[in-house]
Formats: C-alpha cells, sequence, structure tokens
C-alpha cells in the first residue's frame, strides 16, 4: 500500500478559461469539497428524497511569493485581478502519480467556477499568505 504526499498535490488554475493550466504559487494546504443539498419530504408512501445537482470547491492556503512568473505559477495578484473581474476561472486537482502504488487511487477534480473568497494575511512573524475558495458552476469532470 503507499500514499500520497500532500507536497506533490497542485491546485491547478487558469484564469484565462482555458487549458493553461498553472499551479498555485507556493501551496501550503488545500482542500477539494463536493457537495449536495437533499430535500426530504414526507408522504403516504413514505420518505421521498430529491437531491440537487452536485457542486464543488477547492480551498486552499498559500504563500505569496516576490517572483511567481519564475515558479510558473499563478498569484495572488492574478487571482485577485480575476475575481473582480467576475472572471469563470478552470481548476483541476489530480492524483499526481497515477500509476504503481497509487494507482488503486486515482482521483480527478476539474470544473469551471468563481473565485468567492479571497484573503490577504499578514503577520510579523509570519510570511505573507493568502487564502480563498474557487466555487464551481456547470458541469463537473471526474473522469480520468
Amino acid at each position: 500500500m503507499g500514499q500520497i504526499q500532500g507536497s506533490t498535490q497542485d491546485v491547478l488554475i487558469d484564469v484565462t478559461g482555458g487549458t493553461s493550466w498553472v499551479k498555485l504559487v507556493c501551496l501550503r494546504s488545500s482542500s477539494v469539497n463536493t457537495s449536495m443539498d437533499a430535500t426530504n419530504e414526507q408522504t403516504n408512501c413514505g420518505v421521498l428524497t430529491s437531491v440537487s445537482e452536485p457542486l464543488m470547491s477547492v480551498d486552499f492556503d498559500a504563500i505569496c511569493e516576490t517572483d511567481p512568473a519564475s515558479l510558473s505559477a499563478i498569484s495572488y495578484e492574478e487571482l485577485l485581478n480575476a475575481m473582480v473581474a467576475k472572471t469563470l476561472v478552470n481548476v483541476k486537482v489530480q492524483n499526481p502519480v497515477s500509476t504503481g502504488t497509487s494507482a488503486g487511487s486515482v482521483y480527478y477534480h476539474q470544473f469551471k467556477g468563481y473565485i468567492t473568497d479571497l484573503t490577504l494575511n499578514q503577520s510579523t512573524t509570519e510570511f505573507i499568505n493568502f487564502s480563498g475558495t474557487i466555487q464551481s458552476t456547470g458541469a463537473l469532470d471526474t473522469s480520468v
């Protein structure tokens, strides 16, 4: 059995809406969240449950970098500009090693979405960092 080291996992974003994937700069942590709303209704036939279309979001936390272009990475500034412009961005998170020992844990998430939250944090004892959320809209792609 093999595990996947978190440091090998990138969040890839394209702020142009195409497929020019660029990794999120100096990523510290991220989470992919998938959810659906459910509605229950009591009837004389029993409880009937209906579910909404699934939604996906990515929460991230990263360190600001003075020269993100040298790392081929997307910066806080680019994300902020995309958010203010209400740009539909593409997001992709996938297993960085989908062969060998991790073949049984293949995962793939891709969606178009909007940056709905972006926070810049600073402290006198830490590097300046930022966190945010990208919320899906439309179809989700989970096929490898």
